[in-house]
């Protein structure tokens, strides 16, 4: 047993661990469990498992807690401090104010199924575009360094553009398999 992932949960762990396949570095399933705690706080016996979890599952929950941390509160220095407070805790919040009150009290009921129905679109979307992701792999996999670089520039771009306005362009340059910046629009080349 190879755990991948440990998590302790009070008397427990939760641990994701290797499963088999055909490549030992790339399984076709994986195991999720509960174990005890040893003594020496360490993973012991398993008191539950799902012995066969594909990678769709895997990435779904991958993706559910990507969204869960995109929405918390980044980590300070208080938090991890000793000097900040006797415990390293937070600061308590000891009063509302009446606008936040208010604010607590106008958020909307369905709040939550909306977030979950997010969560499970962007899901959906990535496998969808799962083919476009591995092409994506493969080509990182065998570019030079150039390219990589190039790559990473257009995927930022369209990160912070939020999206990227793409154009064939024809010509003398295109045969040349060039690409060029056109007006502050990428316009591919083939």
């Amino acid at each position: 047993m190879s755990a991948n992932i440990k998590l302790r949960i009070g008397s427990m762990w939760f641990c994701v661990e290797d499963g088999t396949g055909y490549v030992p570095e790339h399984p076709d399933y994986v195991t999720i469990c509960l174990r005890e705690s040893k003594p020496k706080k360490q993973p012991g016996r398993r008191t539950a498992a799902d012995f066969a979890v594909k990678r769709n599952t895997v990435l779904r929950l991958a993706l559910e807690l990507l969204e869960l941390a995109d929405r918390m509160t980044p980590e300070t220095t208080w938090s991890s401090s000793q000097t900040v407070g006797d415990s390293g805790q937070p600061p308590m919040v000891v009063n509302f104010g009446e606008v936040d009150r208010a604010l607590l009290e106008s958020l909307h009921p369905d709040a939550p199924l909306n977030l979950t129905r997010h969560a499970y679109a962007s899901v959906e979307k990535l496998r969808a575009r799962m083919p476009v992701l591995r092409a994506a792999q493969h080509v990182l996999e065998h570019c030079d360094d150039e390219t990589a670089a190039g790559l990473h520039v257009l995927i930022a771009s369209a990160d912070h553009r939020n999206g990227l306005r793409l154009r064939p362009a024809a010509g003398c340059d295109a045969l040349a398999g060039d690409a060029a910046d056109v007006g502050g629009d990428v316009a591919i080349n083939h």
